[in-house]
């Protein structure tokens, strides 16, 4: 298949706006993580329930991480379209 420039700017189009996504939701993560832990030691500085938050809320993060960073981690980046003409060939 050939790969035209407007292929080309649809798939980068896609990449930005999950690069965008990503970032907004490490600064959401970031501004109300803040907020949370100002909260937890002001109220109650002994019992520190907001490390739950940053865990939960991290592994969320992690894994949009991983799939924006590491994307095809188990099939390859070229797995699909390899497969594609596989099926291809067999239906000849």
């Amino acid at each position: 298949m050939e790969n035209t420039e407007e292929q080309r700017y649809k798939k980068a189009r896609r990449k930005v706006k999950k690069l965008k996504s990503f970032y907004s939701h490490l600064l959401t993560y970031l501004l109300i993580a803040s907020f949370l832990t100002f909260i937890n030691w002001y109220s109650n500085y002994g019992n520190w329930w907001v490390i739950w938050v940053w865990i939960g809320w991290g592994i969320g993060l992690a894994f949009h991480a991983i799939g924006l960073f590491k994307s095809n981690i188990l099939f390859g980046d070229d797995w699909e379209e390899r497969k594609i003409k596989e099926e291809m060939e067999k239906m000849k």
